[in-house]
């Protein structure tokens, strides 16, 4: 990084928006929070703003989420009102179209012109693109409907970042986009959050799970899409000294996945756990499991699942399923990659990772030098180059 570069860096403003909770238990509240500590550890000042929302996690969004106090955080009023379960939709607009009002607001009274607005949220970047010209927007999903509308909005913006290639290539051509304002870059981890000091059985002790039995650990929310539903059919067919392990999911899906799977013993669902105990969970595995479903789009186009990086800096053997958004991360050199939707084909996969020692080895050190490059810092670092080229 040149002088100059730094300089510049050091000069703007970032002012990351973001509408969800903060603290939660979602990804994307932890996107924000890890995406603004990296892009201030690259020398820019940040501003995180988030709406003031009901039903956020008690506690410091520092500590909940282990980032440093190195940026800013502003919470914004909104429109949160209760209203009955048969309108409950439109809770959800009230509260993201007075929000973008008031980031417009704030924008107006504290960003200059050079600043960066950074944003995953498509309707407060779409005010601030009337005002400012250096709107930066990071595409999560890809639009299933309105796409006339979304085109005008994505063409608005000064630059664009996109998961996949796929997405990126797609948006090329559906948009009309220019694809030099395009960078394609996936999502992201803190290494050593998962990287620990800490042996199978040591973490095996501390969450008082069986060191008899081979452990299969599954990590996340439990969404249809996220293809629970595979493993835990997989796990019946596994011998009986496999144990399954669900960690994550709303109290309503984890019902959900306990009634549809009650008979099968071999599975253990924990529920929700804080992010920083999740570390501990993977390094009890014996194998990490990546069950994404290829029947819905989300799932095999769009998503740049957090837990993919989590799982390859967490230094076990990785069984995904082989659909285009992980195939751009893994393959044969770097996981154990088997059909999706096939509970016979993951089962295979999962006990190929137990059996195969030397495969197992192979395709962890893999796995490890891959994710070295694919930290928040230098995401960030990336991010913030690209800017500065363009």
């Amino acid at each position: 990084m040149t002088q100059d570069t730094l300089q510049n860096k050091k000069s703007k403003k970032l002012f990351l928006i973001f509408h969800g909770r903060l603290p939660s238990n979602k990804a994307a509240s932890l996107f924000a929070a890890k995406s603004a500590e990296a892009f201030a550890e690259e020398g820019v000042q940040v501003v995180l703003m988030v709406s003031r929302r009901l039903g956020r996690e008690k506690g410091n969004p520092y500590e909940y989420y282990k980032v440093k106090n190195n940026f800013s955080i502003v919470y914004l009023p909104i429109l949160d009102i209760h209203f009955p379960s048969f309108i409950e939709s439109f809770r959800f607009v009230l509260s993201y179209v007075s929000f973008s009002l008031f980031c417009l607001l704030y924008l107006l009274r504290f960003a200059k012109n050079e600043d960066i607005i950074y944003s995953n949220e498509y309707l407060p970047l779409f005010f601030a693109s009337a005002v400012f010209r250096n709107t930066f927007y990071e595409m999560h999903d890809f639009p299933e409907n309105c796409r006339g509308i979304f085109g005008i909005f994505i063409r608005r913006m000064k630059w664009v970042l996109i998961h996949n290639n796929w997405k990126a290539k797609t948006a090329e051509e559906i948009f009309d986009i220019n694809k030099n304002k395009i960078i394609c870059e996936a999502n992201a981890v803190q290494i050593e959050d998962f990287d620990i000091a800490l042996s199978k059985e040591e973490a095996r002790q501390k969450l008082s799970l069986p060191n008899d039995k081979k452990v299969v650990v599954y990590t996340g929310h439990l969404y249809s899409w996220k293809g629970v539903d595979t493993l835990a059919f997989a796990a019946t067919k596994l011998p009986k000294n496999y144990l399954v392990v669900f960690v994550g999911g709303t109290p309503e899906d984890i019902r959900k996945l306990e009634d549809a799977h009650k008979r099968t013993t071999n599975i253990l669902i924990v529920g929700w756990k804080q992010h920083s105990e999740v570390p501990i969970w993977q390094k009890a595995a014996d194998v990490l499991v990546l069950p994404n479903t290829a029947k819905e789009n989300i799932s095999k186009y769009y998503t740049s699942p957090m837990k993919l990086f989590e799982y390859m800096a967490s230094m076990r053997p990785i069984v995904a399923t082989d659909i285009p958004s992980i195939r751009e991360i893994l393959g044969e050199t770097n996981a154990i990659i088997v059909l999706p939707d096939d509970p016979d084909a993951m089962a295979e996969g999962i006990k190929k990772a137990i059996d195969d020692e030397s495969l197992t080895k192979t395709i962890i050190e893999k796995a490890y030098r891959d994710v070295e490059l694919r930290t928040w810092k230098k995401r960030a670092g990336r991010i913030l180059d690209f800017i500065e080229k363009k």
